[in-house]
Protein backbone atom coordinates (compact mmCIF):
# COMPACT_ATOMS: atom_id res chain seq x y z
CA UNK A 1 0.00 0.00 0.00
CA UNK A 2 2.77 2.45 0.88
CA UNK A 3 5.47 1.50 -1.64
CA UNK A 4 5.23 1.73 -5.40
CA UNK A 5 4.57 -1.66 -7.06
CA UNK A 6 7.90 -1.39 -8.88
CA UNK A 7 9.71 -0.94 -5.57
CA UNK A 8 7.97 -3.96 -4.06
CA UNK A 9 8.88 -6.06 -7.09
CA UNK A 10 12.50 -4.89 -6.87
CA UNK A 11 12.62 -5.99 -3.23
CA UNK A 12 11.17 -9.39 -4.13
CA UNK A 13 13.70 -9.79 -6.96
CA UNK A 14 16.55 -8.79 -4.67
CA UNK A 15 15.46 -11.22 -1.98
CA UNK A 16 15.20 -14.10 -4.42
CA UNK A 17 18.59 -13.26 -5.92
CA UNK A 18 20.13 -13.08 -2.44
CA UNK A 19 18.78 -16.54 -1.60
CA UNK A 20 20.16 -17.89 -4.88
CA UNK A 21 23.55 -16.35 -4.03
CA UNK A 22 23.55 -17.95 -0.57
CA UNK A 23 23.18 -14.69 1.37
CA UNK A 24 20.27 -13.07 3.23
CA UNK A 25 18.79 -9.62 2.59
CA UNK A 26 16.65 -7.61 4.98
CA UNK A 27 14.73 -4.36 4.78
CA UNK A 28 15.93 -2.28 7.75
CA UNK A 29 15.84 1.19 9.27
CA UNK A 30 13.16 3.82 9.47
CA UNK A 31 11.20 2.43 6.54
CA UNK A 32 10.26 -0.70 8.51
CA UNK A 33 9.08 1.47 11.41
CA UNK A 34 7.10 3.72 9.08
CA UNK A 35 5.47 0.81 7.24
CA UNK A 36 4.12 -0.34 10.61
CA UNK A 37 2.95 3.21 11.36
CA UNK A 38 1.52 3.62 7.81
CA UNK A 39 3.71 6.66 7.22
CA UNK A 40 5.29 7.40 3.81
CA UNK A 41 9.05 6.94 3.59
CA UNK A 42 11.16 6.68 0.44
CA UNK A 43 14.46 5.62 2.05
CA UNK A 44 14.91 1.94 1.17
CA UNK A 45 17.79 0.57 3.26
CA UNK A 46 18.81 -3.07 2.97
CA UNK A 47 21.19 -5.00 5.19
CA UNK A 48 22.88 -8.06 3.71
CA UNK A 49 24.29 -10.95 5.71
CA UNK A 50 27.11 -11.47 3.26
CA UNK A 51 28.73 -9.36 0.54
CA UNK A 52 26.37 -6.46 -0.17
CA UNK A 53 28.46 -5.14 -3.05
CA UNK A 54 28.58 -8.49 -4.84
CA UNK A 55 24.81 -8.84 -4.46
CA UNK A 56 24.23 -5.30 -5.78
CA UNK A 57 26.48 -5.87 -8.78
CA UNK A 58 24.74 -9.13 -9.62
CA UNK A 59 21.33 -7.46 -9.31
CA UNK A 60 22.39 -4.57 -11.58
CA UNK A 61 23.70 -7.01 -14.17
CA UNK A 62 20.52 -9.07 -14.19
CA UNK A 63 17.90 -6.32 -14.07
CA UNK A 64 19.62 -3.48 -15.90
CA UNK A 65 20.07 -1.16 -12.93
CA UNK A 66 23.03 1.13 -12.26
CA UNK A 67 25.26 0.37 -9.27
CA UNK A 68 27.71 2.59 -7.40
CA UNK A 69 29.79 0.74 -4.81
CA UNK A 70 31.85 1.97 -1.86
CA UNK A 71 34.36 -0.80 -1.24
CA UNK A 72 35.76 0.81 1.90
CA UNK A 73 32.40 0.77 3.67
CA UNK A 74 30.92 -2.38 2.12
CA UNK A 75 27.96 -0.42 0.73
CA UNK A 76 26.33 0.04 -2.66
CA UNK A 77 23.60 2.20 -4.18
CA UNK A 78 21.32 0.68 -6.82
CA UNK A 79 19.36 2.99 -9.14
CA UNK A 80 16.58 1.68 -11.34
CA UNK A 81 15.37 2.80 -14.78
CA UNK A 82 12.42 4.71 -13.30
CA UNK A 83 14.45 6.46 -10.62
CA UNK A 84 14.07 3.77 -7.95
CA UNK A 85 16.85 3.64 -5.35
CA UNK A 86 17.99 0.84 -3.04
CA UNK A 87 20.79 1.35 -0.51
CA UNK A 88 22.61 -1.86 0.40
CA UNK A 89 25.09 -2.38 3.23
CA UNK A 90 26.81 -5.43 4.63
CA UNK A 91 25.36 -6.09 8.10
CA UNK A 92 27.92 -5.04 10.67
CA UNK A 93 29.08 -4.63 14.24
CA UNK A 94 30.30 -1.26 15.53
CA UNK A 95 32.90 -0.63 18.23
CA UNK A 96 33.42 2.81 19.80
CA UNK A 97 37.03 3.28 21.01
CA UNK A 98 36.01 6.19 23.27
CA UNK A 99 32.87 8.29 24.00
CA UNK A 100 31.51 10.25 21.03
CA UNK A 101 34.07 8.63 18.69
CA UNK A 102 33.23 7.55 15.18
CA UNK A 103 32.73 3.78 15.22
CA UNK A 104 35.07 1.06 14.04
CA UNK A 105 33.14 -1.38 11.86
CA UNK A 106 33.33 -5.08 11.00
CA UNK A 107 30.92 -7.52 9.34
CA UNK A 108 28.36 -9.15 11.60
CA UNK A 109 24.99 -10.88 11.76
CA UNK A 110 21.66 -9.17 11.18
CA UNK A 111 20.96 -9.31 14.93
CA UNK A 112 24.27 -7.56 15.65
CA UNK A 113 23.46 -5.00 12.96
CA UNK A 114 20.11 -4.22 14.58
CA UNK A 115 21.67 -4.00 18.05
CA UNK A 116 24.01 -1.21 16.93
CA UNK A 117 21.04 1.03 16.01
CA UNK A 118 19.83 3.98 18.03
CA UNK A 119 16.40 2.96 19.36
CA UNK A 120 14.33 -0.21 19.51
CA UNK A 121 11.74 1.32 17.15
CA UNK A 122 14.50 1.46 14.51
CA UNK A 123 15.93 -1.99 15.30
CA UNK A 124 13.41 -3.88 13.18
CA UNK A 125 13.97 -5.80 9.95
CA UNK A 126 11.85 -7.51 7.31
CA UNK A 127 13.09 -10.57 5.48
CA UNK A 128 13.15 -10.34 1.70
CA UNK A 129 13.97 -13.82 0.48
CA UNK A 130 11.39 -16.13 -1.03
CA UNK A 131 8.60 -17.52 1.15
CA UNK A 132 9.73 -15.39 4.13
CA UNK A 133 9.22 -12.12 2.23
CA UNK A 134 7.85 -9.51 4.61
CA UNK A 135 8.36 -11.50 7.82
CA UNK A 136 9.23 -9.14 10.67
CA UNK A 137 12.36 -9.62 12.79
CA UNK A 138 12.05 -7.92 16.17
CA UNK A 139 14.77 -9.13 18.56
CA UNK A 140 14.64 -6.07 20.85
CA UNK A 141 10.95 -5.30 21.34
CA UNK A 142 10.65 -2.52 18.79
CA UNK A 143 7.11 -3.44 17.74
CA UNK A 144 5.93 -3.18 21.34
CA UNK A 145 7.56 0.25 21.64
CA UNK A 146 5.85 1.42 18.45
CA UNK A 147 2.48 0.32 19.83
CA UNK A 148 3.20 2.05 23.16
CA UNK A 149 4.69 5.17 21.55
CA UNK A 150 8.01 4.77 23.38
CA UNK A 151 11.54 5.81 22.38
CA UNK A 152 13.97 3.45 24.11
CA UNK A 153 17.68 2.87 23.65
CA UNK A 154 19.00 -0.68 23.36
CA UNK A 155 21.74 -0.49 26.00
CA UNK A 156 22.97 1.76 28.79
CA UNK A 157 26.01 3.13 26.90
CA UNK A 158 24.06 4.21 23.83
CA UNK A 159 24.19 7.96 24.52
CA UNK A 160 27.80 7.69 25.70
CA UNK A 161 28.89 6.07 22.45
CA UNK A 162 26.94 8.51 20.29
CA UNK A 163 25.58 11.65 21.97
CA UNK A 164 23.90 12.74 18.72
CA UNK A 165 21.22 10.22 19.71
CA UNK A 166 20.11 12.69 22.39
CA UNK A 167 19.08 15.18 19.71
CA UNK A 168 17.57 12.39 17.63
CA UNK A 169 15.44 11.17 20.53
CA UNK A 170 13.92 14.62 20.95
CA UNK A 171 13.35 14.89 17.21
CA UNK A 172 11.50 11.56 17.17
CA UNK A 173 9.35 12.72 20.08
CA UNK A 174 8.21 15.68 17.99
CA UNK A 175 8.04 13.88 14.65
CA UNK A 176 6.24 10.72 15.78
CA UNK A 177 4.37 11.98 18.83
CA UNK A 178 6.18 9.39 20.97
CA UNK A 179 7.77 9.81 24.42
CA UNK A 180 11.28 8.99 25.59
CA UNK A 181 10.94 6.22 28.17
CA UNK A 182 12.03 6.87 31.78
CA UNK A 183 15.21 4.79 31.71
CA UNK A 184 16.38 6.39 28.45
CA UNK A 185 15.67 9.87 29.81
CA UNK A 186 17.83 9.14 32.87
CA UNK A 187 20.62 7.99 30.55
CA UNK A 188 20.29 11.24 28.58
CA UNK A 189 20.58 13.28 31.78
CA UNK A 190 23.68 11.31 32.81
CA UNK A 191 25.30 11.89 29.41
CA UNK A 192 24.57 15.63 29.61
CA UNK A 193 25.95 15.84 33.16
CA UNK A 194 29.15 14.23 31.85
CA UNK A 195 29.20 16.93 29.12
CA UNK A 196 29.44 14.28 26.40
CA UNK A 197 27.59 16.31 23.73
CA UNK A 198 30.46 18.84 23.93
CA UNK A 199 32.76 16.18 22.48
CA UNK A 200 30.83 16.11 19.22
CA UNK A 201 32.28 17.92 16.24
CA UNK A 202 30.30 20.85 14.91
CA UNK A 203 29.80 18.94 11.66
CA UNK A 204 28.21 15.91 13.35
CA UNK A 205 25.94 18.06 15.48
CA UNK A 206 24.92 20.19 12.51
CA UNK A 207 24.06 17.11 10.45
CA UNK A 208 21.90 15.75 13.26
CA UNK A 209 20.09 19.06 13.69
Amino acid sequence: ELLAPAAVQALRDLGELAAAQGVRAFLVGGLVRDLILHRPNSDVDIAVEGDAIALAERFAERFGWHVHAHQRFGTAVLKGPAGERLDLATSRIEHYPFPAALPEVEAGSIKADLFRRDFAINALAMELDGPRFGRLLDPFGGLRDIRQGAIRVLHSLSFVEDPTRIVRAVRFEAELGFEIDGASERLIRNAVELDLPARLSGHRLFREL
